[in-house]
């Protein structure tokens, strides 16, 4: 949280706007982190994933999405997903 409050805050955002917050494979953190520049990224148990996107978001008071409850320690599992990335769709590289 505190590396993503300074983050935002170091590119001028002072809100979370335009953040996304995905639950993602090695595959996909990689073309993210090549297409938007800064990400920030955890790499918790995967037991933990669903909870900690859960947390994030509640800690920042932003909604969660349909996608973010569809989410569980079998889905996470079975769609081999290992990070939990945050990233801003406005400040492309």
């Amino acid at each position: 949280m505190y590396d993503l409050k300074n983050c935002a805050s170091e590119y001028g955002q002072k809100t979370m706007e335009g953040w996304v917050f995905s639950l993602v494979t090695d595959a996909e953190k990689t073309k993210i982190e090549k297409d938007y520049y800064p990400t920030i990224s955890a790499h918790p148990a995967r037991e933990a994933l669903s909870e900690m996107l859960k947390l994030v978001k509640a800690k920042l008071m932003l909604p969660l999405s349909n996608g973010d409850h569809d989410f569980d320690i079998n889905s996470v599992t079975h769609k081999n997903v290992n990070y939990l990335i945050a990233f801003n769709t406005k400040l492309h590289r």
